[in-house]
């Protein structure tokens, strides 16, 4: 390359670089509120990934060529880059103070620059990619590559003892003391937290467990990619920034039945990994079909939304793997039968409280909410009636767009109503949404803001975690960490996370992101099965977009577990011949 054509390229760079940087921070934050610092690092990646664009260009043209003419592609990046400029927008404030950023350009700007990003990241994956080829390695490599997990995770644990405990962990932790069991928070958690107490009387216990069980977990998914073909020293970066993550560190040691749902959630990542990366032969084994038996079970019992999980998922199998049909129907047939035994006749005999139905309506809830409250179109037979359920004075008192909370626990809430004639009900929320289609759509996107808005709205919030042990509460817990510098400093950080990186870290919107394009480039490679390894992380996101009732964070902590497998799963090229080693 000549003198010329390399200024060229780097003017060029530059200006782009100058362009996205100009584009991208008002667009998603503010030139007044973002550090510097942060200004030029986002100035400096931009020009490096400018400079490989051209890179790519220059020495593989002809590949590239080919790749941008999919049609897939472009469908694929439209779309998702659609999702993106609507994920990442903030207020803009900044354009109204600063006339030289016309909005109209600042989109256009932002959307060419997103565009590049994801057709050029494709292409990264999609070209430079570990095939994969199966090789043997030792079980105890789970063990190893739990480690470094449970290490890390115990002195949080020593940071946080005996644990950090909401007054929804209380409410477990009653029932294991009266024996009064409510599904109302899945019992199966009450009952893995009287298993663990009867041998040890403190939470400490049970978060030791949920360490245990995560790091196994994690290791066993580090095994299968080092098995698969995966470079170890991959694997071990992964294993090193799993287990320093500040997310998985403190959610370890929360006594929340979400910890262990969504460690049940990434497990079924891996065993679909096995399964799709093996061409089905992972599926032969009889133990293989008993671990995935384990894992449904746990999805569907520890959290109300895991059944419809489970029940997608064993759809897809059947389709996908034919083959193992009987293997495949003994299991799910197995796993059915436990289940409605459990959740029928042994949920009975013990005198389990079913879960509260209104939990399921918490959408609906808020759409009557916002259409009372921004004074709706309302006939005077559905205002009575609304106001039956609560005084519509207190409706509007009580509404936040974000959370749930304020108006199904206010004691002048009757749900009653609704459930005495519930098909009333549904007849008056389709009513109403006739009549205030707008306000119902801001409503519902207000309410699943946690799920698709990477950028935290200005008026919502995200729930990021429990530190301590609530207090008051009656069993005289609380709070005593063996250090308290070890207790500072793990406080520091998680609050450090909090104000600087919040958005990047702390917004599932991003993982899931991610998890689609990394398995968007595994899709181009591998085929339509690829997509059965994140599926259960998606379903598990589509199902809360359907009842969601607050912006908690702990909801799709399994977006950021799986996060780490897709992106290893990225830079894979599955093979389209069966590999019987799985077995």
């Amino acid at each position: 390359m000549t003198i010329f054509l390399k200024s060229i390229q780097i003017l060029v760079g530059l200006i782009a670089s100058l362009a996205s940087t100009a584009a991208v921070i008002p667009f998603y934050h503010s030139f007044e509120e973002t550090p510097g610092w942060v200004t030029g690092l986002i100035f400096v990646l931009f020009f490096l990934f400018y400079f490989g664009v051209f890179q790519a260009f220059i020495h593989n043209s002809s590949r590239v060529g080919q790749f941008l003419k999919r049609p897939l592609v472009w469908t694929f990046t439209i779309l998702f880059v659609a999702f993106l400029v609507v994920s990442l927008q903030g207020s803009m404030e900044a354009l109204e103070e600063n006339p030289w950023l016309n909005l109209t350009s600042v989109y256009i700007v932002v959307s060419i620059t997103l565009m590049i990003v994801v057709l050029f990241t494709l292409y990264f994956l999609v070209h430079h990619s570990v095939e994969l080829h199966w090789k043997e390695v030792s079980h105890w490599k789970i063990l190893l590559y739990a480690i470094p997990c449970i290490a890390v995770w115990l002195l949080y644990l020593a940071g946080f003892y005996p644990g950090n405990m909401s007054p929804d962990s209380l409410s477990h932790w009653r029932q294991i003391h009266t024996h009064e069991f409510s599904n109302w928070h899945p019992v199966i958690y009450t009952w893995f937290m009287m298993l663990l107490t009867s041998v040890w009387e403190s939470p400490a216990v049970v978060a030791l467990a949920q360490i245990v069980i995560l790091a196994v977990i994690f290791g066993y998914g580090m095994f299968s990619l080092e098995r698969s073909g995966l470079p170890r020293k991959w694997i071990w970066l992964i294993t090193i920034l799993f287990a320093l993550s500040p997310i998985n560190g403190i959610y370890s040691v929360i006594l929340w039945k979400d910890v262990l749902f969504n460690s049940f959630v990434l497990l079924f990542t891996v065993l679909m990994y096995n399964a799709v990366a093996s061409q089905g032969s992972w599926l032969r084994s009889n133990w293989h079909m008993v671990l995935l038996g384990v894992t449904v079970l746990g999805i569907s019992f520890i959290r109300n939304n895991g059944l419809p999980i489970f029940v997608v998922m064993a759809v897809l199998l059947f389709l996908a793997y034919r083959t193992y049909l009987k293997k495949l129907l003994i299991t799910v047939g197995a796993v059915a039968i436990i289940y409605f035994v459990v959740t029928g006749p042994l949920y009975n005999y013990l005198d389990v409280t079913p879960a509260d139905p209104d939990e399921t309506l918490g959408i609906p809830t808020q759409q009557f909410a916002r259409v009372i409250t921004e004074d709706g179109q309302l006939t005077s037979e559905q205002e009575n009636y609304l106001n039956e359920i609560m005084p519509l004075k207190l409706w509007k008192k009580n509404y936040n767009p974000y959370l749930t909370d304020h108006i199904k626990f206010a004691k002048e809430y009757h749900s009653q109503v609704i459930f005495d004639d519930f098909p009333y009900y549904l007849k008056t929320w389709a009513a109403v949404l006739k009549n205030n289609p707008g306000l119902y759509f801001a409503a519902y996107f207000d309410e699943t803001s946690i799920i698709w808005q990477m950028n935290e709205p200005e008026k919502g919030y995200t729930n990021i975690d429990a530190k301590g042990i609530h207090q008051p509460n009656d069993y005289h817990l609380k709070a005593s960490p063996l250090s308290d510098s070890l207790h500072e400093f793990l406080l520091s950080v998680n609050k450090t996370t909090e104000e600087h990186v919040r958005g990047l870290m702390w917004r599932p919107a991003v993982y899931t992101a991610i998890i689609i394009l990394a398995g968007f480039a595994a899709f181009l490679k591998g085929g339509l099965r690829v997509w059965l390894i994140p599926l259960p992380v998606l379903l598990n996101t589509m199902t809360l977009l359907l009842a969601i009732p607050a912006q908690d964070f702990r909801y799709q902590l399994a977006n950021s577990l799986v996060f780490y497998l897709m992106i290893a799963v990225g830079f894979l090229t599955f093979k389209t011949k069966r590999i019987d080693q799985y077995e």
